[in-house]
């Protein structure tokens, strides 16, 4: 993954500092596991280029198609005003359109962009067109995550036919294509070299389908964020199950010279259980090689303050249904397929709300909700012993999950959909209006 700094922030009298960055979709001719492969790119780069900024900067993006078919760009995560998300908007071949937004206090964490033309994101995200976003804040200061060793790890499946992409056939629509080559930064199985010490990982789902079940053998992954936030505190987990969409924010005690490995255990979203592709032992990612003297780490304490949300001054409750027909195929969200002129929910702004996610399917569902960050208060009525806002939250299969949802400092139209791409290009995407 080649990282790409943006023009140099342009600094105003006052302290402010704007950053501009360009991204141009298009297809390119690139090797991918040492094979020549036409898929699409940002920039010529797979991944698309990491772009990097502090609270408080004002962004612009200026995004360019030269794509064959129209496009547009979802800055997925970033709390912006639905004026500026823009996502019924496409940009037609050799068109261009810009993106602005501000990055807020206490938003410090991962994001990322894609496409987001309806009915064409699919294909588009699976044949290449990705990229990281992050936004750093006060906590990455603290002493601890300062001297870290950090990776940015992006995950994107891909499968190739004769060095152009697979098209989808059959049931890829209704389960969601696997490719068969699984790719970090681009490669197959990378080896990175790091040094003693903590190690940050910072991994992004980019896959259009795809569950990634993490776990390194003999650590545990003390995570500190989720989504575009911190944590209060780390939280230790032998595993983590990122669905497609959604970011974590990792760290690792690398004390001693040692080989570690970055796997992706068995994990069942569907009736038809774990990937083929995926072991009982797990199916390595990346590794990476631990070199130097025995290190003493200490992990940070207090990371940031997260407010507890007061259920009982909710203003609605709200409950959202996923479900399916088979012929023809299609995904739904309360009975209904996505309409782009239909307003399917409204809410008042400076309220909350909360909404329980219900999905009686019997396949796993992520829930993608632009703008406005929630916190997860349940999944399947047991509640959730840690606080972060997310933008992501996979509902499990036959089961529920309840969030609950500021309606803070914007108005306007926003969609929510399953961010199993197939999904949402088949239906499964409603359109929420914040008055």
């Amino acid at each position: 993954m080649k990282t790409e700094a943006p023009t140099t922030p342009a600094i105003t009298q006052t302290g402010e500092r704007h950053l501009s960055f360009e991204l141009v979709a298009r297809q390119s001719h690139i090797m991918l596991h040492g094979k020549p492969a036409s898929v699409l790119t940002y920039n010529n780069s797979f991944p698309g280029p990491l772009l990097e900024l502090q609270e408080g900067d004002h962004v612009s993006v200026h995004f360019t198609n030269q794509l064959t078919a129209p496009s547009n760009l979802h800055l997925h995560g970033i709390s912006m005003s639905p004026e500026e998300d823009k996502p019924h908007q496409v940009v037609a071949p050799g068109e261009s359109l810009s993106y602005a937004f501000t990055a807020q206090a206490g938003s410090a964490g991962m994001y990322w962009y894609h496409p987001h033309a309806h009915g064409s994101v699919t294909r588009q995200l699976f044949e290449g067109l990705s990229g990281p976003i992050i936004i750093r804040g006060e906590a990455d200061k603290l002493p601890a995550l300062a001297s870290a060793t950090e990776k940015v790890l992006v995950l994107h499946d891909i499968q190739l036919e004769n060095g152009h992409v697979a098209p989808h056939t059959g049931m890829d629509w209704g389960r969601g294509k696997e490719g068969n080559l699984v790719l970090v930064n681009g490669e197959k199985m990378p080896e990175m070299q790091v040094p003693t010490g903590l190690l940050r990982l910072r991994v992004l789902n980019a896959s259009s389908a795809r569950y990634y079940h993490l776990g390194i053998p003999g650590k545990q992954l003390h995570v500190i964020g989720m989504d575009g936030s911190f944590l209060e505190k780390p939280v230790a987990k032998e595993t983590l199950l990122l669905a497609p969409g959604e970011r974590a924010d990792m760290l690792v005690e690398a004390m001693e010279a040692a080989p570690l490995a970055l796997l992706n255990m068995p994990y069942s979203r569907t009736p038809a259980g774990p990937s083929t592709d995926t072991p009982a032992g797990g199916a390595i990612l990346a590794t990476f090689a631990v070199q130097g003297a025995p290190a003493q780490v200490e992990l940070p304490g207090k990371l940031v303050e997260i407010p507890a949300l007061d259920l009982t001054t909710a203003a609605a409750h709200k409950t959202l249904t996923f479900g399916a027909t088979m012929q023809p195929l299609q995904f739904t969200i309360d009975g209904k397929t996505f309409d782009h002129c239909r307003t399917d929910l409204t809410a008042r702004a400076g309220t909350l709300e909360v909404w329980d996610i219900v999905n009686p399917m019997a396949m796993d569902h992520p829930f993608h909700l632009h703008t406005f960050p929630f916190q997860v208060i349940a999944v399947n009525g047991e509640a959730v012993p840690y606080r972060a806002w997310k933008d992501v939250v996979n509902v499990p299969a036959n089961g529920s999950v309840r969030i609950a949802i500021p309606f803070e400092g914007f108005t306007g139209k926003v969609m929510y959909h399953c961010h199993i791409l197939e999904h949402e290009d088949l239906g499964m995407m409603g359109n929420l209006e914040v008055l």
